[in-house]
């Protein structure tokens, strides 16, 4: 019986290393674990102190938005989160921010710096899986008042996108 040359071996070796790496580099690149249909309740520390829920947060449409004090895309878009929640707040429009900071500490702070008008929650396991486990911030996700996801943002607001979809929930 004769054995494959060193050469051979070395190849087939090195295309399965290639492809295992590949197969790793497609997992960590997508921008969600899963991307959910609908959130459920969920539980969290307000930053302002004690527990709250969605539930209480909930509106006609309601805009989750994940943000943190050292991103500088999620400080770009809060004037737009700010015009967005003027506009339609009294349509029973709501933004609920999910702070991605270390502790809540930090979060406090960057709500009260800029003066942020909406809850803003500080981030925990079970709502991070809930929401898909995004790998990139900001993210935000439109939610129909039955809190089916009608659209999902990554990166900055895109505003007149946004506006559309808002619209399209509030009248």
């Amino acid at each position: 019986m004769r054995f494959k040359s060193p050469k051979v071996i070395g190849i087939t070796i090195l295309i399965a290393i290639l492809f295992l790496a590949y197969q790793v580099y497609r997992e960590k690149s997508r921008p969600y674990q899963a991307l959910p249909e609908r959130i459920e309740n969920f539980e969290a520390l307000d930053v302002d102190g004690g527990k709250t829920d969605f539930k209480s947060h909930k509106g006609k449409a309601t805009l989750i938005v994940l943000s943190a004090a050292w991103c500088p895309a999620c400080i770009a878009e809060l004037p737009t989160l700010e015009k967005l929640q003027r506009e339609f707040s009294a349509d029973g429009f709501k933004v609920l921010m999910v702070s991605e900071d270390d502790n809540v500490k930090i979060a406090s702070r960057f709500k009260k710096k800029y003066a942020m008008p909406w809850t803003m929650v500080h981030w925990n396991y079970d709502l991070m899986n809930m929401l898909g486990n995004p790998r990139v911030i900001p993210v935000s996700y439109l939610l129909d008042e039955d809190g089916k996801i009608d659209f999902v943002n990554t990166g900055i607001i895109d505003e007149n996108k946004m506006r559309r979809a808002i619209k399209a929930l509030v009248r």
